[in-house]
């Protein structure tokens, strides 16, 4: 049995995922969200990317990046983001890794700039343990394995990990 969430009608689930560069979790590398009916996504990266990231970060997460106009300075990213998330009705925010959610909560706050422009959007926050599911996603999305550890295609998982729990197709 999946954990069914009663949403107001005018909310939107987004499903969260993130890639950092160090052991620490603190270091964002890139950011994505993918709405449940996916219809609407959010991704970027960030420009510069941190200066030390670790070796599986350099091997792995790196080479899946698409720079180009993904890639943006911190203070376009957060304007950015907020104003994605602005655009979007009451957004929920799915989320299965704390820091995933700690992560996004920093580019909304600012990613340390002295004084970011404008407020962030209020958003609520939704936490499930999707592992399990996420796996079967996996294993039923073969193609998209390549891919894996790309903050897009790992919100994606995410929402198809989402689907399967409550029951539906991914």
């Amino acid at each position: 049995p999946g954990h069914h969430l009663q949403v107001s009608t005018m909310s939107e689930l987004l499903f969260l995922d993130t890639e950092w560069a160090d052991v620490l979790a603190s270091e964002l590398v890139s950011i994505a969200l993918v709405s449940d009916d996916g219809n609407h996504t959010f991704y970027g990266e960030r420009d510069p990317l941190p200066a030390e990231p670790g070796p599986w970060v350099v091997t792995v997460v790196y080479p899946l990046l698409e720079r180009g106009a993904a890639a943006m300075p911190d203070v376009l990213l957060t304007k950015s983001l907020r104003t994605f998330l602005a655009s979007i009705p009451a957004p929920v925010i799915v989320y299965d890794s704390p820091h995933d959610r700690a992560l996004c909560q920093y580019v909304l706050d600012g990613m340390n700039e002295p004084e970011p422009e404008g407020l962030a959007p209020s958003i609520a926050w939704l936490h499930f343990d999707l592992d399990a599911a996420r796996e079967r996603w996996w294993r039923d999305h073969s193609e998209h394995q390549p891919r894996r550890h790309h903050a897009a295609m790992d919100a994606l998982a995410l929402r198809g990990a989402w689907l399967i729990q409550q029951g539906g197709q991914s």
